[in-house]
């Protein structure tokens, strides 16, 4: 028998809860001989898994075992909504290493995000609506990973070491990967997080905050705010000392540049995970475990 923790439950609960909705969707939208669903319930539906997939990525990434999210995701989809204390087996156990080393690399993967953004940056040439993509994506990653490592109860010498994984500075590490990267390459990786779906990305932190995890518990996680870290990964991007002046304010001045002022319409430093998408409200999560 498994028994989630209130974070785990949270989110088993969003998972089962969208899993019904959509299917409940399925069902309405099917109807006598027309059997074809609209193209707006289709999108309704693609919004749904992806937002799902993010959600039980999460679960996986705080100790959640594939078969419960199995479970009770095909609990969902045969219509029946979360129950508090419905029974969960499970025999897996999932060791403390595996989910370490799962939250090292997501915190490698934010890393990299800020190097991806302060490497565009320095064209100087961002439109504004791409750089403001970039501020939200980039955001409400670093307070995903933040939560995550919330969750897991990370100690000071696990928290540092995800931070700092080798004897050198991490913008050290991120110059390397960005060197090595083309024009084309660095293209594809910035329209890959500027065109994230983020109502698909936003809602699984939604969960997280009903769930209890507070700014400040992801503070504590993540010592370096999303905008800083563009900042120190454009200073680590600069080759000569006489530039790094220059590459530390990069992503201050790609942002006048772009004509978005200090804030832009979310500031994914403000901790909160930003406005709802306007179709899709996401799975009944109740208002606890």
């Amino acid at each position: 028998m498994f028994e989630p923790n209130p974070v785990q439950a949270k989110l088993l609960q969003a998972v089962q809860n969208l899993a019904s909705d959509n299917q409940h969707l399925i069902d309405r939208s099917r109807t006598g001989d027309n059997q074809d669903l609209s193209p707006m319930a289709l999108a309704h539906l693609d919004i749904g898994r992806r937002t799902r997939e993010n959600l039980e990525a999460i679960a996986t990434a705080v100790g959640v075992p594939k078969s419960v999210i199995d479970y009770t995701r095909a609990c969902g989809e045969r219509g029946h909504r979360w129950a508090p204390g419905q029974p969960l087996l499970s025999t897996e156990a999932i060791d403390r290493d595996t989910l370490l080393r799962g939250h090292r690399r997501a915190v490698a993967q934010l890393q990299t995000m800020a190097g991806v953004g302060a490497a565009a940056a320095r064209g100087g040439t961002l439109p504004r609506a791409g750089f403001s993509a970039f501020r939200r994506v980039m955001g409400v990653s670093w307070q995903r990973v933040g939560a995550i490592g919330h969750a897991l109860g990370l100690n000071t010498i696990e928290q540092q070491h995800a931070w700092e994984p080798t004897a050198g500075p991490w913008t050290d590490q991120i110059a390397r990967t960005m060197s090595r990267l083309d024009r084309a390459e660095l293209s594809a990786r910035w329209r890959a997080i500027v065109d994230t779906d983020f109502a698909t990305v936003s809602m699984p932190v939604m969960v997280l905050q009903a769930a209890g995890i507070t700014p400040d518990d992801i503070d504590r996680q993540l010592p370096v705010l999303p905008d800083r870290m563009v900042e120190l990964a454009a200073a680590a991007l600069e080759p000569l000392p006489s530039g790094r002046e220059y590459g530390g304010v990069g992503i201050d001045a790609a942002i006048e540049a772009t004509g978005t002022g200090a804030h832009t319409e979310h500031d994914p430093t403000d901790h909160g995970p930003g406005p709802k998408p306007d179709q899709h409200t996401g799975p009944d999560i109740g208002p606890g475990p």
